[in-house]
């Protein structure tokens, strides 16, 4: 994800648990998930990437800058 707001995935699910006023998941060492092949590349990585040269160099204006933003607008949808 590349937003305004670059955070960890416990971050955003932490925000949309408060969204929703959800408890928090437990959480499970990375090493003890059951997870797949594909799951399991795509969380053994965490990268952050900047949508600044997006911005700037095309113009480009985001509906929703960050993960706050787009989390509260799907809510307000009904999603």
């Amino acid at each position: 994800m590349a937003d305004d707001l670059p955070s960890p995935p416990a971050e955003v699910v932490e925000y949309a648990c408060a969204l929703l006023g959800a408890p928090l998941p437990p959480a499970v060492p990375f090493e003890q998930a059951d997870l797949g092949p594909l799951a399991a590349s795509f969380w053994a990585e965490s990268k952050r990437v900047s949508n600044g040269r997006i911005k700037q160099e095309l113009g480009v204006t985001l509906a929703y800058p960050d993960y706050r933003a787009g989390l509260a607008a799907v809510l307000a949808a009904g999603g």
